[in-house]
């Protein structure tokens, strides 16, 4: 991974690994995550300037954004509710991974057996 700030978030699938290609579908929603990702000049974009971007209607541009964002590749401004981000673009959004109870366990005895024998 190239981003070491990343190593302990989940990632999500991009969106070019899972979008219905070659369908009415599919190219509406690569219009949307066009006009949401390919632009560096902004991370978050409103639904209006997505919609306005696209040539998607805000009706379809909402559709695509709840389908997305139930899978973690649409990420919500955390303060203004009408902004969304893809992931890529704003990674410091994505949640951290939760390590299992086995894990923390481990981590936790080989602690305790490298303090016992300091």
């Amino acid at each position: 991974m190239k981003n070491p700030d990343l190593k302990n978030k989940l990632i999500p699938q991009k969106w070019t690994e899972i979008y219905p290609q070659g369908t009415k579908a599919g190219n509406d929603e690569s219009k949307f995550f066009v006009c949401l990702s390919r632009n560096k000049k902004y991370d978050w974009r409103s639904i209006a300037a997505i919609s306005k971007e696209s040539s998607l209607s805000k009706k379809r541009v909402e559709e695509i954004i709840v389908k997305y964002h139930k899978l973690g590749i649409v990420l919500q401004h955390p303060k203004n509710e009408l902004h969304w981000g893809y992931w890529e673009r704003v990674p410091h959004m994505l949640p951290e991974k939760k390590k299992s109870i086995s894990s923390s366990d481990k981590e936790s005895r080989i602690k305790k057996a490298i303090n016992k024998n300091d």
